[in-house]
């Protein structure tokens, strides 16, 4: 996949091949010399898995600096409907789902079963399933995303659960009917960043 990208004012190509969870670099066609001690697949990653402390269990964090816009990690997996939704779910236990569509989810395969939510996000989506940087986020930083931009379920299945992300913003509880609330107006805090599906059925229902 070749990207124009830009940084700094400045425009650049990266020839980026997308393998599992990491980012293949193709040396020679940026012009670069390969050491002979250098493998020419070099992998660049741009997350890490590490323990997220005693509420949150695993995280995902960032491996470099990573620039706003700039692709971090896609859901890979099985896509399943509604009814096998709910028996992974009611009968296995199975939470780590991903909404990629009004009744359709992934079942991920890849580190994004590992990524926490947030009242203050740093990744939102370009597409459904496709986690971006919302802004510059910094070497170290928890990876992480808001559920309501993805997770809004059918009105027969409301949840509702305590948010333990302790930033300023912490709404304290979070459910799949908060990005149509007008009075969080969440709409226009990740406008650009919200998956179509999201959008549609937000212009279908109206915010209340």
């Amino acid at each position: 996949m070749r990207d124009r990208k830009s940084l700094h004012g400045h425009s650049f190509f990266c020839y980026n091949f997308y393998v599992g969870n990491a980012y293949k670099l193709n040396w020679q066609k940026l012009g670069v010399k390969v050491n002979k001690d250098m493998p020419k697949d070099t992998a660049l990653t741009l997350f890490k898995l590490h323990k997220a402390g005693s509420t949150h269990g695993a995280g995902i964090s960032a491996a470099r600096n990573i620039y706003k816009d700039e692709e971090i990690i896609r859901a890979t997996g099985p896509i399943v409907g509604e009814s096998v939704s709910d028996t992974l779910y009611y009968t296995y236990g199975i939470d780590v789902l991903l909404q990629v569509g009004f009744k359709k989810w992934v079942l991920p395969n890849d580190a994004v079963r590992f990524i926490n939510h947030s009242c203050e996000p740093n990744m939102g989506f370009s597409e459904p399933g496709v986690f971006v940087a919302m802004r510059h986020i910094d070497e170290g930083e928890d990876l992480t995303f808001d559920y309501a931009t993805c997770e809004i379920n059918d009105e027969k299945y409301n949840w509702e659960i305590d948010c333990l992300c302790k930033t300023p913003t912490c709404r304290k509880k979070i459910s799949n009917k908060d990005i149509f609330k007008k009075s969080l107006d969440l709409v226009e805090k990740y406008k650009g960043y919200i998956p179509k599906f999201v959008l549609d059925e937000i212009e279908k229902r109206g915010l209340s």
